[in-house]
C-alpha cells in the first residue's frame, strides 16, 4: 500500500504542478511561472498533466483496485495540492528572481505576481515594508 499510496501522490503532485503553470502561463503571473515565455510553460503543462493523466486513468489496469480507500486517497490529494503550491512558490522564485528584481509592483496581492516573484512580494509586505 505504502508504494501505490506513493505513486497516488507523486501523480497528483506532478499533474498539480502542471495545472498550475498553465493557469500562471494564462494569466500572466510572470512571479509563479517557471519560464519566461508562456509556449514553454503550456508545452511544460501539456507534458506533465498528460503523462500523469495517462498513468492515473490506467491505474486499475496496473495496480489492485480498493487498496487505497476514499478518505486516504482525499488525504494524499490535498497534501500533493499543498506540496505543489509550495514546490511551485519556492523552484518560482529561486528561477525568476534575478529577472523580476528590479521590478515594483503596481498591485497587491495575487496580481503583483505578474512582476515579481512570490518571495518577493513576502519579503516587500512583510520585511522591507515600503
Amino acid at each position: 500500500m505504502d508504494k501505490l499510496a506513493a505513486e497516488y501522490f507523486y501523480l497528483v503532485a506532478i499533474a498539480a504542478i502542471g495545472a498550475i503553470q498553465a493557469a500562471a502561463a494564462y494569466n500572466g503571473l510572470n512571479g509563479i511561472s517557471f519560464f519566461r515565455q508562456k509556449v514553454f510553460n503550456y508545452l511544460f503543462a501539456l507534458l506533465t498533466v498528460g503523462a500523469t493523466l495517462a498513468r492515473l486513468f490506467t491505474w486499475n489496469q496496473r495496480n489492485p483496485v480498493g487498496i487505497i480507500e476514499g478518505a486516504q486517497q482525499f488525504s494524499f490529494f490535498m497534501l500533493a495540492l499543498v506540496v505543489a503550491i509550495a514546490f511551485t512558490l519556492a523552484v518560482s522564485s529561486l528561477l525568476r528572481h534575478s529577472a523580476l528584481q528590479g521590478n515594483h509592483p503596481q498591485h497587491n496581492g495575487l496580481e503583483a505576481l505578474r512582476e515579481i516573484t512570490f518571495f518577493q512580494a513576502l519579503w516587500r509586505r512583510y520585511i522591507h515594508k515600503q
